[in-house]
């Protein structure tokens, strides 16, 4: 069965992510997957990662403006050389030509956000409600249209009354592992972090959305404080205002994006997300793959995961420092074993790569 991936571009993002785990788990001799992108790689692309996979990649190379003419052609012709039993699209663009011009297809999307909050927040409020109806009118005409999350599914029901399933992102257990005590030191002797003292870590674009602030004031005020150092790996717009919140607290570091986020997540003991909005984040998964009990943000995505088991992390209210503050000094009063435990046992028995990509199989066979 010949299934066509379709994707903007293959950028170094979550959905390129999820992507790449759902065919890494692919049984090769039932389905055979080709990508097409629709405009050029970026600078950060994962497309190495997929040539490794040994996954024909196409693309029609058009820039935004290019494809509103262009691209239904174009990806008409590759169709029709390739002739997939089903076409599995991501994100708005991919979506769209889907949706209305593709009917003779078995088609599948993935959503992977809450539209109506996330367009806005990202492109401004006018222009992403715009942005948000056009992408639910396409989605309806999408055989198979599925929400990465169970959140992200009831959000859709219950404010849009759109009716979707949802199969709940994964993460690979392979690639993102407990170490061992011996192995988080050599960690951290190669990252130069301090060998005695508790390591929190946050993953993620230092934009509003993902609320950076919040920890690092909750931080500050912890009673630990002294005692831990705090390490964001990322970049974005609040840059400089996160380097103004830390200047002269040296155990407050802005790593900006890194390629080595596993290396990072093995050599830190805790893990916290105060993110607005999520669909079902890669970060927090792989932060748990790792073992890495987690302070999250009470939004449904991240309930959702600690659903599965509550041992493995905390939560609390939106922006709310004082009661932040008061998790990260009782986290590491808690019995730190039985987290990681817990941890690891969210992923390897519900949130794996390998459980999602199956999941899909399953959606393409029917």
């Amino acid at each position: 069965m010949k299934i066509a991936y379709i994707v903007s571009t293959l950028k170094r993002a979550g959905p390129t992510n999820q992507l790449s785990y759902i065919i890494k788990y692919l049984n090769r001799d039932k389905f055979d997957p080709i990508i097409i992108t629709l405009s050029p790689e970026p600078e950060e692309s994962l497309k190495s990662r997929f040539v490794k996979m040994d996954v024909k990649i196409e693309s029609l190379y058009l820039s935004r403006i290019q494809g509103l003419f262009l691209a239904q052609l174009r990806l008409k012709n590759l169709l029709a050389k390739y002739n997939p039993d089903v076409i599995h699209t991501q994100g708005m663009r991919a979506d769209f030509l889907s949706a209305n011009y593709f009917n003779e297809y078995k088609r599948v999307c993935t959503v992977r956000n809450y539209p109506y909050y996330d367009y806005p927040m990202t492109y401004g409020k006018i222009k992403g409600i715009i942005m948000a109806k056009f992408h639910l009118n396409a989605l309806s005409k999408i055989d198979y249209p599925m929400a990465c999350s169970k959140s992200v599914s009831e959000m859709l029901k219950d404010n849009k009354n759109f009716d979707i399933n949802f199969i709940q992102n994964g993460v690979d257990n392979e690639k993102f592992k407990r170490p061992t005590k011996q192995e988080k030191r050599l960690w951290r002797e190669k990252l130069n972090i301090s060998l005695d003292k508790k390591i929190f870590v946050s993953v993620g674009h230092l934009s509003s959305r993902k609320d950076p602030i919040t920890i690092i004031d909750a931080f500050k005020n912890s009673k630990i404080f002294q005692g831990s150092h705090l390490i964001f790996l990322g970049d974005g717009e609040l840059r400089n205002e996160c380097k103004h919140a830390i200047e002269g607290y040296e155990n407050i570091k802005l790593m900006g994006r890194v390629n080595n986020v596993n290396e990072y997540l093995m050599a830190s003991d805790y893990f916290i997300s105060s993110s607005l909005a999520e669909g079902l984040p890669n970060t927090v998964m792989e932060a748990l793959s790792t073992g890495l009990p987690c302070i999250l943000s009470n939004i449904p995505p991240h309930k959702e995961i600690l659903s599965f088991n509550n041992r493995a992390g905390f939560l609390f209210k939106c922006k709310d420092t004082k009661v932040l503050s008061q998790i990260i000094d009782n986290s590491v009063q808690k019995e730190y074993n039985e987290m990681t435990e817990a941890a690891k046992d969210i992923i390897d028995n519900y949130l794996s790569a390998k459980i999602m990509s199956q999941k899909y199989q399953e959606l393409y066979g029917k």
